[in-house]
């Protein structure tokens, strides 16, 4: 029965992944160059702190251009719901072991 629920916290984070990458997706050409760069080179540019840093910084700049120009899309809510019940389905293994002890 673990493993089920260790394969539905794996799917719904993936999801959550993926909700994340499309939101990059949609806001990526509504960004500067420099973060679109950072961006799109994520994995292949090495780097120190400093470049960790710009990197988040592009992160939440492209959390904040999609809300601003997307109002009514759904993808951040989808994407809070899928992270926050895969957090609760990993939580909900142990409980569901405790539970059925009694």
């Amino acid at each position: 029965m673990e493993i089920f629920f260790y394969a539905v916290s794996l799917a719904l984070f993936l999801l959550a992944i993926l909700t994340f990458v499309l939101i990059v997706r949609e806001a990526l050409p509504l960004l500067n160059s420099e973060d679109q760069l950072l961006l799109r080179n994520y994995w292949k540019t090495p780097g120190g702190l400093g470049t960790w840093r710009r990197r988040d910084l592009a992160l939440k700049r492209v959390w904040s251009e999609h809300a601003r120009n997307f109002p009514n899309s759904r993808k951040p809510l989808l994407f809070a719901v899928f992270l926050i019940t895969a957090a609760v389905s990993v939580m909900f293994d142990p409980l569901w072991l405790l539970m059925g002890r009694k």
